[in-house]
């Protein structure tokens, strides 16, 4: 069944120490120790701890869409059941999950899951890739980009991978240029190095960019949230060619790997069953790209 959003009033975002992680020596002269993080091997398969009432986090958007159209039918089979626990933005699923307040998530690509869960200290892991919507370039005021002008305002992603990643798009775009001898899967606003357009960049919120198209002249936007914002994705200006990190993952947390639920939604994910709902040219998925795994198995 679906439950309401949680409010962000009612969300705590304080990390619990939820998982301690094992230890390694570095340096056997200089005693100093670093982190190690968790494996499947470090756990063995408990039958005992079992879960069959799901909780699931996701954020509006397609992603929930497709874990009840394409996942669920054949979980009910297995004797599942599954209850959705909506968050208003991408910083909150993970920790709920870390915190045990949901047994999976799906809604965020692998980038933005390594890179949060290294830095908050989380023992979280992708399971599975899923078909997944491109980052797109979207105006109310431009239909191509041949229109654009000097000065124009941008709005795009605030939290670190995505700002990357919509700093990827603009120049894939010829909007701006970066340093071509940085990483950039971690670029910042600092890498712009070429700005023609003179283009004034906005950081906000994934959640608030689609609203920000009444502000600004142009926005960067995740495709979950540009599909839950009534966005037409024919109608973007720009759309990026994922590349396999940013493709979207069921995660769980690290020690639950061994756990049936996993084990069971990965075949589910690898069922015939779920290839024809999201290779459906004319469903809900249409249009969405496919991971490398599912190109394999459609023979392409």
């Amino acid at each position: 069944m679906r439950i309401r959003c949680e409010n962000a009033f009612f969300i705590s975002l304080l990390v619990i120490a939820v998982i301690s992680l094992p230890l390694a020596l570095s340096s056997a002269c200089s005693g100093n120790v670093k982190p190690v993080m968790p494996v499947v091997s470090d756990y063995l398969h408990d039958t005992t701890a079992e879960i069959f009432d799901l909780r699931v986090g996701v954020v509006s958007g397609p992603y929930w869409d497709m874990f009840e159209e394409a996942v669920m039918p054949l979980l009910n089979e297995k004797g599942y059941t599954a209850t959705f626990i909506c968050y208003d933005d991408f910083s909150k699923p993970n920790f709920a999950l870390a915190q045990n307040d949901i047994d999976l998530n799906i809604f965020q690509h692998y980038v933005y899951l390594n890179t949060f869960k290294f830095e908050n200290d989380l023992a979280l892991s992708a399971i599975m890739e899923i078909p997944t919507v491109s980052m797109s370039l979207f105006s109310h005021r431009f239909i191509s980009l041949s229109e654009i002008g000097a000065g124009i305002t941008v709005s795009i992603p605030d939290d670190a991978s995505n700002l990357a990643r919509a700093l990827r798009v603009l120049e894939s775009a010829n909007i701006l240029t970066l340093d071509p001898s940085i990483d950039k899967s971690k670029a910042t606003l600092a890498d712009v190095v070429d700005n023609p357009f003179f283009v004034r960049l906005k950081p906000l919120k994934a959640h608030d960019l689609v609203e920000s198209l009444k502000t600004h002249d142009m926005s960067v936007i995740n495709g979950n949230f540009a599909i839950s914002g009534g966005l037409n994705l024919s109608e973007a200006l720009y759309q990026e060619l994922l590349v396999d990190n940013y493709m979207n993952v069921v995660a769980v947390r690290t020690e639950d790997l061994n756990k049936r639920f996993v084990r069971d939604i990965i075949e589910v994910i690898y069922s015939d069953s779920f290839r024809d709902i999201v290779s459906d040219l004319h469903g809900n998925f249409a249009g969405f790209q496919w991971p490398r795994w599912l190109h394999d198995s459609m023979g392409s």
